[in-house]
């Protein structure tokens, strides 16, 4: 039985109509997969270390072998991307009325600044728990975030929902036990809810 539904930030709650990264790989000519290779090798230095999310995509441009004139492109698209991002209202709403019945809590690999942006933006009242990679030394999908937040929730993993937009942080379900759904769009979100609740 589900007794709580935890959430991730970045994709999921602050949301972007267009992806900075689809947009880096044109501008670069690279695929999605060798960006996420070199992605993935370096964003612990930004969800458990000391490095901004916008250091760590430069020094990914610049392990794929920029230009200075496509790093100075790579700068304006991090820019162009802050200006597009929202908070996810409707997303938001649903929160507060999963929080009537469930234990709601919020799971991010991000940096230490989370927490006081979360309490800038109003939001950080929404969560029975709030679990960021930054603070605790390590990221999804590593199981032990995973048993942290159970933990913190006083709950089996099987208990659990988790929702993110990445496949990467999801990849470790089956061996932890929580139920894990791919955000892609509310309307879907909303579908595959229903279902893992019922």
């Amino acid at each position: 039985m589900i007794k709580a539904i935890a959430f991730d930030y970045g994709g999921v709650i602050m949301i972007s109509q267009t992806s900075v990264a689809e947009e880096i790989c044109n501008l670069l000519s690279l695929s999605k997969e060798t960006w996420g290779n070199i992605y993935f090798s370096l964003n612990h230095l930004c969800n458990t270390g000391t490095k901004t999310w916008e250091e760590v995509i430069l020094m990914c441009a610049e392990e794929a072998g920029v230009t200075d004139l496509q790093k100075d492109g790579v700068q304006k698209l991090i820019e162009d991307d802050k200006k597009r991002k929202s908070l996810n209202i409707v997303l938001i709403e649903k929160i507060k009325e999963l929080g009537k019945n469930y234990k709601v809590a919020l799971m991010s690999n991000y940096s230490t600044q989370l927490r006081n942006l979360l309490v800038t933006q109003g939001i950080d009242i929404l969560f029975d728990e709030i679990i960021i990679s930054g603070e605790v030394g390590f990221q999804k999908p590593d199981p032990k975030i995973f048993e942290l937040l159970c933990s913190h929730l006083k709950i089996a993993p099987n208990e659990l929902i988790f929702i993110d937009d990445t496949l990467k942080s999801l990849e470790s379900a089956e061996s932890i036990g929580y139920t894990p759904l791919h955000f892609q769009n509310n309307e879907k979100l909303f579908l595959d809810l229903e279902k893992a609740l019922n």
